[in-house]
C-alpha cells in the first residue's frame, strides 16, 4: 500500500520496499518494521503485468501506485480495502475469506512448494534470515525434488572421477 511509482525499476523488474502502512500509523507511510524490511523485491510476471495495468489508473494521478478509487488518495490501511473491495474480489474469485495480510503466507507457501530457495523467499519477504521461513513454512518445502543434485552436475560436469585407495585395506 505504501508503494510509489518511483520505487519500481522497470528495467530490472524489481520494486524497492522502503515504507509500510500500518493501522497504528493511521494510514501514514512509515519506515519498515525492521532493517531487513527495506529490500528489492523481484517482480514475477503476474505482478509485473498487474503493475503495468495499474499505470492506467494512478500513474498520472499521483506518486502512489495504489489509491482508493473513491478518494483518489493512498489507502489508509487494510481496513478501508476490506470494506470497499476485498470481500467482493474474493467472492468474485470464489476464494474463501482471508485477511489481505495472508497473501504473504500464500506467496511464501507457493514459492516453497515450487522448490524456490528458502533463503531467496526469506529475502523477498524481508526476513533477516531464513529461520522464520523454516519454522512457519517448512511443511511446504518439498522433501524430494525430482532433479535434486542435477544443478551441480550441470555446472561441474559429469567427470569420471575415480576414488583411489589410501593404501590401507
Amino acid at each position: 500500500m505504501a508503494l510509489d511509482w518511483g520505487d519500481i525499476d522497470w528495467q530490472r523488474k524489481e520494486v524497492y520496499i522502503s515504507r509500510a502502512i500500518t493501522q497504528a500509523a493511521k494510514g501514514k507511510a512509515g519506515t519498515t518494521k525492521t532493517l531487513s524490511g527495506k529490500r528489492w523485491v523481484k517482480l514475477l510476471d503476474p505482478a509485473h503485468q498487474a503493475l503495468v495495468a495499474q499505470k492506467a489508473h494512478t500513474f498520472l494521478a499521483g506518486k502512489e501506485v495504489f489509491q482508493n478509487p473513491r478518494t483518489l488518495e493512498r489507502w489508509a490501511g487494510d481496513q478501508p480495502i476490506r470494506r470497499t473491495c476485498w470481500v467482493y474480489a474474493l467472492k468474485a474469485a470464489e476464494v474463501r475469506y482471508r485477511r489481505p495480510h495472508q497473501t504473504r503466507h500464500t506467496y511464501a507457501s507457493m514459492m516453497l512448494s515450487a522448490g524456490e530457495s528458502p533463503m531467496w523467499v526469506a529475502a523477498q519477504m524481508g526476513h533477516a534470515d531464513w529461520g522464520m521461513i523454516r519454522r512457519i513454512y517448512g511443511k511446504f518445502m518439498p522433501d524430494a525434488i525430482p532433479d535434486a543434485g542435477e544443478k551441480a552436475v550441470g555446472i561441474y560436469g559429469n567427470n569420471d572421477v575415480r576414488i583411489t585407495g589410501t593404501g590401507s585395506s
